[in-house]
């Protein structure tokens, strides 16, 4: 990002720094300059003055939200050119048939039963009189030219800088409404507006939650843009209820400390209604939680949510969020809710338990039809079955899909044509969109036309009509994410204390086994797979085993590495000549003691095991796999796999068994069948202290 072009004016009186960003332009005060120009090279400790007026940090989410808005707000045109041209084919279809029917009635007049039908015939054969010169038959009526209204509303504006851009650079935006709570924001804002000269942008001096509490239906917007200081939990309520049906919301919460950290786990309960996750992936767990907040306030009132794209930035979240009324989709939410058993303090894996069951069947026409009910638990013991330690419980939180690819898509298709002078951050806006759209495992791999993308998304409720492009159809309102989070691969290598796999490698691995992967937006060198965690850690003995041996006295006993090697394959041939269903067993209790801190749990640990002994072998039949076992990630997670995965996962073999070969070739072949095109997927801080700054003052 290059920093703004700044140049010095006089303006009523006053001097300002003239800030460039976008098409729009805000007056700065020279004081509040030093910080907002500081670079990693010459800012200097003196400089680090909190910039009120202006944070260059945030241009990446207002260059990403302006292109959000414009790619959303052509689907609302044409969604509205789309119904006009439906209704105006309906009025014609009926006033065909009205006039067949007449045709009818004139080729085969009935006669008159009375003279009293005469005398009414007569009557309506008197000339009827003219409609007025401005009324136009119904059978004329055409689709409206004009593509209507359209409302954004900027909840929490400060200067106005995203509205001054929303009304500068959407050229279909017939209103903008600008709030803010601090009188030297409202005289700031009026200020910029005067000097940008747009007519389209309104202030307001009100609380953002009066204000949208207070909007009738006649009011409410189609964008309503959230961006406070810290959480946005406040304001979610009212944003919800101010949004139109088939509305956007673009919420952005600052405090990652909270919703991605346990350092405050009740704070996050209180704010956002669930418990975060520790580990790697609690940025994705963060993002997780917020979006549960948003489905659960807004179910209150009947109003489903579509999560767009959900993206981990820097310091802060920002979700982009479709509402629509629908009480029978909110039934749902549920099914897409879901608590997550988390291995934080061991070796990191993880198991998901849903909160509410959604079956379906199909009906005699081929839709389908939903059942919605309870759901088994838990799918998950007190105690990890890979290490043995302790799991913790995190959620509830959001269990459905992330992003649209669809929408993705279309803010892709935008940006070849993007003025790189206007949106400075483009290169970073498709490094990241790019591989959010990557992680949905079900997309087959892109080719260099966008419209490949586009036939390779998972199949919505509403078919895509090709003459009206710009409408994003909905994704299936019962879809959850099947392979939700990621890990890290050096993660995974800390654990049993040996050198980290290449990335290329290790996706070959995965690639040989059946297996697929890809990598998250929220974290460099991460993995996100179908595969189970039983396959991942024998991935990981077999590195150890194969390319980097272990000292025996690296791994100190009853610790999370020790255990999982523990199950290596030189320890299961020394039991070849044992009853496995006793090598199972035994191996079970050994790791127990091992890891048991007092006598209480080493005694849970223990009936866990003979609880698991005895499902394994309930009839003393052949050896089951790992995947049968109550708590096996299969277990939570039965969707059916590809073609090149093993098909069943209740008929995959034991872990042991399986040829781990560390393909780099083809783990090369994997990455590059996504893109062949360099992009800045992860961006470096540009300057020092990179963060959301102070907090700015209310006056």
């Amino acid at each position: 990002m290059e920093d703004p072009q700044i140049q010095l004016v006089e303006y009523q009186g006053d001097n300002y720094h003239v800030v460039k960003e976008g098409l729009a332009k805000i007056l700065n005060p020279p004081a509040q300059q030093a910080a907002s120009k500081g670079t990693k090279k010459d800012l200097k400790s003196d400089d680090q003055v909190q910039s009120v007026f202006y944070n260059p940090i945030q241009q990446f989410n207002r260059d990403l939200s302006v292109l959000a808005i414009r790619a959303y707000g052509e689907h609302i045109i044409d969604l509205k050119k789309q119904k006009a041209a439906q209704k105006l084919k309906k009025q014609a279809g009926t006033g065909e048939k009205k006039r067949k029917r007449e045709d009818d009635q004139t080729e085969n007049p009935r006669p008159a039963p009375n003279a009293e039908h005469e005398q009414d015939t007569e009557t309506n054969d008197q000339p009827v009189p003219a409609p007025p010169a401005d009324q136009k038959p119904k059978s004329e009526a055409r689709p409206e030219q004009s593509a209507g209204s359209f409302t954004v509303l900027d909840a929490l504006s400060a200067t106005g800088l995203r509205a001054l851009r929303y009304a500068s650079e959407l050229p279909f935006v017939t209103k903008v409404v600008a709030n803010d709570l601090s009188n030297s924001a409202i005289k700031s804002m009026k200020k910029n507006i005067e000097y940008n000269n747009l007519k389209t942008i309104q202030p307001n001096l009100a609380d953002a939650r009066v204000y949208m509490y207070g909007l009738d239906n006649a009011s409410k917007f189609d964008v309503i843009d959230l961006d406070p200081y810290g959480t946005a939990a406040p304001f979610i309520d009212a944003a919800v209820q101010a949004a139109k049906d088939g509305g956007l919301l673009c919420v952005t919460c600052t405090d990652a400390g909270v919703w991605a950290s346990t350092g405050y786990s009740e704070k996050s309960f209180s704010l956002y209604g669930g418990i975060p996750m520790k580990g790697l992936h609690s940025h994705e767990g963060g993002l997780r939680l917020i979006l549960n907040s948003l489905a659960m306030s807004a179910g209150k009132y009947g109003v489903a949510i579509e999560p767009l794209l959900s993206l981990s930035i820097d310091f802060y979240a920002r979700v982009f969020i479709r509402v629509y009324q629908s009480p029978a989709q909110v039934k749902f939410t549920a099914g897409k809710t879901m608590l997550v058993y988390n291995c934080d303090s061991g070796c990191g894996a993880w198991t998901t338990q849903p909160l509410g069951s959604t079956k379906s069947k199909m009906d005699r026409k081929g839709n389908p039809i939903y059942h919605h009910g309870l759901t088994k638990g838990p799918t998950a013991g007190p105690h990890c079955e890979h290490c043995g330690t302790k799991t913790h419980l995190a959620g509830p939180m959001w269990g459905g899909p992330l992003h649209n690819p669809q929408f993705i898509q279309k803010i892709l298709d935008m940006l070849p044509g993007a003025d790189p002078e206007t949106y400075q951050t483009c290169a970073r806006i498709e490094g990241m969109l790019t591989t959010a759209l990557e992680e949905d495992l079900d997309l087959s791999p892109p080719s260099s036309e966008p419209s490949t993308l586009k036939e390779s998304a998972p199949s919505t409720k509403n078919q895509h009509d090709p003459a009206y492009p710009a409408i994003i159809p909905r994704m299936d309102v019962a879809a959850q994410e099947k392979y939700p989070f990621f890990f890290s691969i050096s993660a995974l290598a800390k654990v049993i204390h040996t050198t980290t796999p290449p990335i290329d490698e290790f996706r070959g691995a995965l690639g040989h086994l059946g297996y697929r992967s890809t990598r998250s937006h929220a974290r460099p060198n991460s993995i996100r797979t179908d595969a189970p965690w039983e396959v991942v850690w024998e991935i990981m003995r077999e590195w150890a085993r194969q390319r980097s041996p272990i000292k025996e006295t690296s791994l100190k006993p009853r610790t999370a590495g020790a255990t999982i090697m523990s199950k290596s394959r030189e320890n299961l041939r020394k039991m070849d000549d044992e009853d496995q269903w006793l090598s199972l067993l035994k191996q079970d209790l050994m790791s127990a003691v091992e890891t048991g801190k007092d006598v209480s749990d080493l005694v849970t640990k223990v009936e866990a095991a003979l609880y698991r002994s005895g499902s394994r072998n309930p009839g003393h039949n052949a050896p089951a796999s790992a995947e049968s076992r109550p708590n096996a990630d299969a277990a939570a997670d039965p969707q059916p796999r590809p073609e090149n995965s093993p098909a069943n996962p209740s008929k995959r073999a034991h872990p042991s068994t399986l040829e781990v070969v560390f393909d780099e070739d083809l783990g090369r072949q994997v990455s590059a069948a996504h893109t062949k095109k360099r992009l800045v997927r992860y961006q470096l801080n540009p300057r020092a202290n990179w963060g959301p700054l102070n907090r700015a003052g209310r006056s």
